[in-house]
């Protein structure tokens, strides 16, 4: 599952940035809250998931997108 997370996270942010569990989505990656809804989007997308919306506010890191991610995957 990570594995997908991360392809998803380097297809958005580009393969040059280095994403670990401990990045922050904003403050090492460079996102914004734009940013932060099209990975959301691209990664239900890609695992055939939905994530309702309030579950994604405290989202700062790869490592808790990881979680809610994981949670979801599987709850379905």
């Amino acid at each position: 599952m990570k594995i997908e997370i991360l392809e998803v996270l380097q297809s958005h942010f580009g393969k040059d940035k280095e994403i670990t569990l401990d990045s922050h989505l904003m403050d090492d990656l460079g996102g914004d809250e734009f940013d932060i809804v099209d990975v959301f989007v691209q990664i239900e997308s890609k695992l055939g998931i939905s994530i309702p919306e309030e579950e994604t506010f405290d989202i700062m890191t790869v490592s808790a997108l990881c979680e809610v991610v994981d949670r979801h995957v599987q709850s379905d």
